[in-house]
């Protein structure tokens, strides 16, 4: 039965007729003037969500990553290929000064150009390049702030409206145009990562939008209009993360199997299309991805069971809980309420709930979940534990619930809104009231060095965007030691003894060294005496103060020589 005709033939299910009746008992345009109020209300409360926190939480690695390839610095190559006169990270011999490290994160002056943002691509990333490429363009216009990288991401997610919008009208009808907007404002998911400095809210925008058209190509044929968006969308959801990939195989597939007025022959000519756009940037793809990376390895330790990660990442779509924090009870009111969705909606529509359009939004939401499982077991890795690899479907999570809601009567529908609204609470709060993202509290390290700061020599012990991420937020003068144990720059004892022969207190900051462990720690504790130490979520930071240095004297005694000196604002012991 076409879609058109179910909706029709629907108004005779239970809980629709008064949806039925409403609709001739009001004006159509007031209908739509009331949900259109309505949606930009709601993308009203997704913005002040979103960027009324922006800089509030400091940049964690992946973030700080972001805005290190977008102006035009390598941060994730072996030191055999590092170019200083190209921006690469190099580990100095000597400590050098917070700003030196700071410049990792800003644009050079002239800045760098797009072939230097590709460079760096093609060295550190295992992504595409075109999120780098928008980024390096808006940076330059907004800055390399915390709340402009933020707020890009900010800008692709409100894009997302419109579409979801016209989705939710395709599958399931003016009644699911709220819901699905509400579910895509508020979710701690979405809230969380259309927050975050990469390139999850571009993919999100670009998924929509081919959905979209992918709808109208099987509606309305292939007409040029519908045909070349189709393509560049594809293409450039394919420049912008390789997941993507099961989203167009999704689109693609459907098409396939519902060509409407848009005959297979078609679908040769727009598959040659995408080829051709992303074919400068594939060429090169074997050669991405058997550069040596400093972390290349971390998706390879394993983090927990793949079975149990692939069984609960649709759940994750909706849930409360995440990177954020775990809450178990809201968690059973969510399982509850779609769970009672699920079966409301079997026993109204039966088959009808995979009509041909829906088919694509179950499709959708299948291949972005199944990727992940399908790279765990081609390349041994446990991405299945790690969301944000399949992010690409929530949009069509979202619709889901959306349509089930829809589908409700009124009050009924309200209430099991409420009830999703209410159990996301404890997460959205967690996402908004943080004071660190993902467990790296860079800014919370560097106001604890700003606040003890003397004649210091400050070691992070880190990967690059780590140590760049301290240093960020870094306000007093210090020098600063990288130690990036990966890059096998550093020796002990040799390195550390220099260090220490100076008689400056050693400051040691330990955080997100990816399991690399730190030798130049035990040589401290066993060479020097540790006056104190501070914990700070992930993060460590030791204050060792050189022991006393004998030094022969003429007549056969010894003196000592202390360099001990009192730490400011700490106690020593």
């Amino acid at each position: 039965m076409p879609d058109t005709a179910l909706e029709q033939s629907s108004s005779a299910l239970p809980g629709t007729h008064t949806e039925h009746a409403s609709r001739h008992a009001e004006p159509v345009h007031v209908g739509r003037r009331r949900t259109v109020v309505g949606v930009i209300l709601i993308a009203g409360l997704a913005l002040f969500l979103r960027a009324g926190g922006v800089d509030r939480q400091g940049l964690w690695a992946d973030e700080l990553f972001s805005l290190a390839i977008a102006t035009g610095h390598s941060l994730e190559h072996p030191a055999s290929k590092a170019d200083l006169t190209l921006g690469d990270y190099v580990e100095a011999p000597h400590p050098l000064p917070v700003p030196h490290y700071q410049s990792y994160l800003q644009h050079e002056v002239p800045p760098a150009g797009p072939a230097r943002v590709l460079r760096a691509v093609l060295l550190s990333d295992t992504n595409p390049p075109l999120y780098y490429l928008l980024l390096w363009g808006w940076t330059l216009a907004a800055g390399t702030g915390d709340a402009a990288l933020r707020l890009f991401s900010v800008v692709w997610a409100l894009a997302c409206f419109p579409f979801i919008w016209l989705l939710a009208k395709q599958i399931g009808g003016r009644p699911a145009i709220f819901p699905a907007c509400l579910l895509f404002s508020l979710s701690p998911l979405s809230l969380y990562y259309s927050t975050e400095g990469r390139m999850y809210s571009l993919m999100w925008f670009l998924a929509v939008c081919l959905a979209w058209l992918t709808l109208k190509l099987n509606q309305h044929g292939p007409r040029l209009t519908l045909t070349v968006p189709w393509v560049l969308t594809g293409a450039a959801g394919l420049l912008t993360h390789y997941f993507y990939v099961f989203v167009l195989a999704a689109c693609w597939g459907w098409l396939l199997l519902h060509p409407g007025r848009f005959a297979r022959r078609h679908l040769t000519a727009v598959t040659i299309g995408v080829g051709l756009l992303i074919s400068p940037w594939y060429v090169k793809l074997p050669e991405s991805l058997t550069n040596w990376r400093i972390t290349d390895y971390w998706l390879y330790m394993p983090s927990g069971s793949r079975t149990h990660g692939a069984i609960t990442l649709p759940l994750d779509f909706v849930s409360t809980s995440g990177v954020w924090g775990t809450h178990d009870s809201a968690e059973m009111v969510i399982v509850i309420v779609l769970a009672l969705l699920g079966i409301a909606a079997s026993f109204k529509l039966a088959q009808r709930i995979f009509s041909e359009r829906r088919r694509l939004i179950w499709l959708w939401l299948a291949a972005a979940c199944a990727g992940p499982v399908l790279f765990d077991a081609l390349r041994g890795t446990y991405t299945t534990l790690v969301p944000r690899y399949a992010l690409a479907g929530l949009p069509a999570a979202l619709l889901i619930v959306a349509f089930a809601l829809a589908r409700l009567r009124p009050a009924l529908r309200v209430l099991c809104m409420g009830l999703i609204v209410v159990a996301w609470l404890p997460g959205i709060r967690d996402v908004l009231s943080s004071t660190s993202r993902s467990w790296e509290p860079s800014k919370q390290v560097a106001a604890a060095l700003d606040h003890h700061a003397g004649d210091d020599v400050i070691i992070i012990h880190s990967i690059p965007s780590g140590v760049l991420g301290v240093t960020r937020y870094l306000e007093k003068p210090a020098d600063i030691f990288s130690w990036v144990g990966q890059l096998k720059q550093r020796r002990v004892p040799e390195d550390i003894q220099a260090l220490a022969g100076h008689g400056r207190r050693i400051v040691l900051v330990k955080m997100h060294a990816v399991g690399e462990p730190a030798p130049q720690e035990t040589w401290l504790r066993d060479h020097a005496e540790l006056t104190d130490r501070l914990v700070i979520e992930s993060a460590e930071i030791l204050y060792f103060v050189p022991t006393p240095v004998v030094e022969g004297v003429p007549d056969g005694t010894s003196r000592v020589m202390s360099s001990r000196r009192k730490m400011p604002g700490l106690k020593s012991g």
